[in-house]
């Protein structure tokens, strides 16, 4: 029987630097660590000069620094694609890097084993990027705090 996956997701982060920060590498590795994803595929896009791109696959891990902080159980399965590599790349600017990747969050691996073997089919999946519920967030907030300005004041009695 093949595996169980839970959700599977692609993530692209851009930067304004060559080099993927290390406290991104951090975070990174502390989600592994504590097993709440496992990392099915990564890689690092540099934009070095207008005509050069430089791409590290997990795959090329050689001690550069750029890939060094994890190891992973799926190594090279490629999920990255070409097309996708080269849609994150074509928006770089000089100097600016990229970090691609593909994990799977590992607490919904139950919810995909028990929807599975009830006949369950995912039909949809859609993630929403922070940015967008911050956003939402604040704006309610506004609102709720307006809402309250507006309201009048009963004097105690």
């Amino acid at each position: 029987m093949a595996e169980v996956f839970g959700a599977v997701e692609l993530v692209a982060i851009t930067f304004p630097q060559d080099r993927v920060p290390d406290e991104v590498k951090a975070q990174v590795a502390l989600l592994v660590a504590a097993e709440q994803v496992r990392i099915i595929d990564l890689v690092v896009v540099r934009r070095t000069d207008e005509d050069t791109l430089d791409v590290v696959e997990l795959t090329d891990i050689d001690g550069d620094g750029d890939l060094d902080f994890l190891e992973t159980e799926l190594v090279g399965l490629g999920l990255a694609g070409q097309e996708d590599i080269d849609a994150i790349a074509g928006d770089l600017e000089v100097g600016t890097s990229a970090l691609v990747i593909v994990f799977e969050h590992l607490w919904s691996r139950g919810v995909a084993a028990a929807a599975r073997a009830a006949g369950g089919v995912l039909v949809t999946s859609e993630r929403i990027p922070a940015e967008v519920v911050a956003a939402i967030v604040e704006l309610a907030e506004l609102d709720h705090a307006e809402l309250h300005q507006a309201e009048p004041h009963q004097a105690d009695n």
